[in-house]
């Protein structure tokens, strides 16, 4: 599971036991004797690899995020057009899905969600030359709102029962990505300027 920074067989003893009750529970029902019996330790060396619960999710989560560094992110941003291929998606779809299920849906931590936007922000912004006329608002509202779209369609996929095949979502979002919103609707929106007058 890890991908920032190497943990100790330790730590991954005590994230497997934490993991197996958050699974089932929200964290502050969660107490250190419970995860403590289940990684088959003592409360000195959980409190040698963390300070509390909350570290201990944050730690979790931060093996859960893609990094910058790595060569497959490094790969992904070295493509002109920012396009995954559907084996690459495929593959942290099945990789995560158990973690990101929980985490992002509405007992999971909020916290987790904005990291990944904020990852998904880096990577997008790493192929963005500014145009012209373009302001430094402009782009930080097309990156966080395409970042905000993406997180979104993956949690929505998660919480569905009737889901089809990742392909089949991954193709819908990546028309809607191209062809926008408006479009796949059928709409055409406008934009009314009302001037108030005093």
């Amino acid at each position: 599971m890890s991908q920032v920074g190497k943990i100790t067989r330790t730590e991954q003893k005590i994230m497997a036991a934490f993991w197996q009750l958050y699974s089932r529970k929200k964290i502050e029902k969660i107490t250190v004797r419970e995860i403590i019996e289940l990684a088959a330790c003592n409360r000195s060396t959980f409190y040698a690899h963390f300070s509390d619960m909350y570290d201990l999710l944050e730690k979790f989560e931060e093996q859960l995020l893609p990094d910058m560094a790595q060569p497959a992110v490094q790969k992904i941003i070295a493509k002109d057009d920012l396009s995954l291929s559907v084996e690459h998606r495929m593959a942290l779809y099945q990789k995560y899905k158990v973690y990101y299920q929980l985490l992002l849906g509405p007992n999971g931590d909020p916290a987790f969600r904005e990291k990944l936007t904020e990852f998904l922000d880096q990577m997008i912004k790493a192929h963005l030359g500014q145009k012209d006329g373009q302001t430094d608002f402009e782009i930080d509202f097309l990156v966080e709102t395409t970042a905000s779209l993406l997180l979104s369609a993956l949690n929505f996929y998660f919480k569905r029962t009737d889901r089809p095949q990742a392909t089949e979502i991954i193709g819908l979002l990546s028309s809607v990505l191209n062809q926008g919103v408006a479009q796949q609707l059928g709409w055409h929106i406008s934009c009314k300027k009302y001037i108030k007058e005093n």
